[in-house]
């Protein structure tokens, strides 16, 4: 059954593909880790490469934990079939959690599989020993961390809020992945090829040191009590947490899931609200009643489509981090509060905002995915002559909802960072980020909005979307900033963007029903 299931890194296959999935993802997984088997080649201590390579492998896994597993994790209804039977819940339990665990130990061996060849090619056999057993213990710590999380979750909410706040859960791992992994490259400060380290407490606390430190231990025959403490931790925090999960974890943890079968169906107080705000500003922003209504349509639907946000936000939570990652290059050259203030003031860090620039342009593209892409019919059953008005309101109802909020509240942070000086550069930054989704909205096969199953391939993959995204940006950026050294050419940037954008806003919307592709609907 699982086999029918099409992995999240292969989500750009077209469904009707047949096959094993599963499988062909683990040549993707491969190809993805042949970066980390390069890795074993460079000549840098085994501690300093070890944690780079492991902070790779904890991330895929942990991203396709997410990603792949937590339905699985998550699921109720086997046990609907499975206990009027004669079956043991702890049968199903353990089944449940095998699956897991092999499933991930095989993708983990296929995204390390090449790191395992270089390294026992050239430390040895007692290098692939300890690669392999270490491999299981990151399994079992990843499955650990994220049962304890969901558990969390479980023990304060119900029916509909529950699966809500799985999802946040989820987006806020898949953040804290991110950020973690720029912290742990800065254990190590690398200069002209040379590694310096320095054991500070706070090693502790990062996973990839405790299983980088037994490759320095045995391999190196570094003895220091510093690399044998954490070479115990990444024993002893995954057989504890394994033990743990199998004896305390699971009973608990598998009765909160029955919540999942239950629905709140308590009325959200804000909910008449915001249908005035959207209202009032369909009737602002749309100029006829088809828009209009389009346009609350598209703000209801990503209000309730919980797969959409659960592919959604992480996007756009990368969105707001991924500018502010550029600030330790700054902070570590003050001094004090006020010379780091100086620093940002005088610095062109702001064009760091072009990072969120491309991933909002990028996620405009998600909106034609959906779980009830089946209704999609409807479209062509309204009385509508064009399309249009669908796409502008569906369009502007994203804008709206994601795109506006977010970067007003990145611009205001780096405001507060460095200045009203950059107000004139947030705003060029803003129209040329409209220009990029334009221009990508444009090149795009047209689709309607929702009318598409998750699995299914669109124009443009995401991985093309992607790059295009961060191509015209990063045009867009150094075209900034070589007008920032011209006299008044910020202004002059912001009125040549604008009169783009009002040329590709008339140019992407000449569109007619027979333009729209066949399996729209």
């Amino acid at each position: 059954m699982d086999e029918r299931r099409v992995p999240t890194i292969l989500t750009d296959q077209k469904k009707t593909r047949s096959g094993n999935f599963f499988k062909s993802s683990l040549i993707t997984y491969g190809i993805l880790g042949f970066f980390i088997g390069l890795l074993m080649l460079v000549p840098f201590p085994l501690f300093y490469k070890m944690n780079l390579a492991f902070g790779i492998i904890i991330f895929m896994v942990m991203a396709t934990m997410i990603s792949d597993f937590s339905t699985v994790l998550l699921d109720v209804k086997d046990k609907n079939i499975l206990l009027p039977r004669p079956v043991d819940a702890r049968t199903i339990n353990t089944a449940k959690l095998l699956h897991i665990v092999i499933y991930l130990f095989t993708i983990t061996m296929s995204i390390s599989g090449l790191a395992l060849l270089a390294g026992l090619f050239k430390y040895g056999v007692a290098f692939a020993l300890i690669f392999m057993f270490e491999l299981v213990l990151i399994c079992c710590l990843v499955v650990f961390f994220t049962s304890i999380l969901y558990m969390a979750v479980l023990s304060f909410f119900d029916g509909e809020k529950l699966k809500d706040m799985i999802n946040y859960i989820q987006i806020l791992l898949s953040v804290f992945m991110l950020v973690g992994y720029q912290f742990m490259g800065r254990i190590f400060n690398l200069t002209r090829l040379t590694v310096t380290f320095h054991p500070a407490w706070w090693h502790f606390l990062i996973p990839t040191t405790w299983f980088a430190a037994p490759f320095s231990l045995f391999i190196e025959r570094n003895s220091s009590q510093y690399f044998t403490a954490l070479s115990l931790l990444a024993l002893i925090v995954p057989t504890a947490a394994t033990v743990l999960y199998m004896t305390l974890v699971i009973p608990y943890f598998e009765g909160k899931l029955q919540k999942l079968n239950s629905s709140s169906m308590r009325a959200n107080k804000g909910a008449a609200i915001r249908e005035k705000i959207q209202r009032a500003a369909a009737n602002l922003l749309c100029f006829s009643r088809t828009e209009k209504a389009f346009y609350q349509f598209t703000q209801n639907m990503l209000s309730n489509e919980r797969k959409l946000k659960l592919q959604l936000y992480p996007q756009l939570a990368f969105a707001m981090v991924m500018p502010f990652l550029m600030l330790p290059g700054i902070i570590r050259g003050g001094v004090s509060w006020s010379d780091i203030l100086v620093d940002l003031a005088n610095s062109k860090l702001y064009l760091a905002v072009y990072w969120s620039a491309i991933f909002l342009a990028f996620t405009a593209t998600m909106i034609s995915s959906s779980e009830n892409y089946s209704g999609a019919w409807i479209y062509r059953a309204l009385p509508i002559e064009s399309p249009v008005p669908l796409l502008k309101g569906s369009l502007k109802a994203f804008i709206v909802k994601f795109v506006i909020p977010i970067y007003l509240l990145i611009a205001l942070i780096f405001v507060l960072l460095c200045g009203l000086k950059i107000i004139p550069d947030l705003i060029l930054i803003f129209i040329n980020m409209i220009m990029v989704l334009l221009f990508i909205f444009k090149l795009n096969r047209k689709e309607l909005p929702f009318y598409r199953d998750f699995q299914v391939t669109q124009g443009m993959n995401r991985v093309g979307i992607m790059l295009t995204s961060m191509l015209v940006c990063g045009l867009c950026a150094l075209v900034h900033l070589l007008l920032t050294y011209v006299p008044s050419g910020v202004i002059l940037n912001i009125v040549l963007s604008l009169v783009i954008v009002m040329v590709l806003w008339r140019k992407s919307f000449n569109i007619t029903w027979k333009e729209i592709i066949k399996d729209a609907i």
